[in-house]
């Protein structure tokens, strides 16, 4: 599901938007906001190791804020493609 617009993801305890907003995963994040990538271009981008990225974005995805689906890559298979769910996504936590 992509949206146009703004999204906003609730946090209840700060600590984990934290723990989770890694600044690696935000770097990741950054790199897919506005135009998709493969798993391998993000590895590449990034300078990390290519299941670490996966790992990264499995996280991502399950907070609701990436979507990925798999497509063939002629000639190498199938890759993985990964995207922002919205084009800016706004993330908030409450104290107390």
């Amino acid at each position: 599901m992509a949206f146009e617009g703004k999204v906003t993801l609730s946090f209840e305890d700060p600590q984990h938007m934290f723990t989770m907003l890694s600044y690696a995963r935000r770097r990741l994040m950054l790199e897919v906001i506005h135009e998709p990538k493969t798993i391998n271009e993000l590895s590449k981008r990034l300078h990390r190791n290519r299941s670490t990225v996966t790992k990264d974005v499995g996280l991502l995805e399950r907070a609701g804020l990436l979507v990925s689906q798999r497509q063939a890559d002629p000639g190498h298979g199938i890759q993985k493609v990964v995207r922002s769910v919205a084009p800016k996504i706004e993330m908030v936590a409450t104290l107390g």
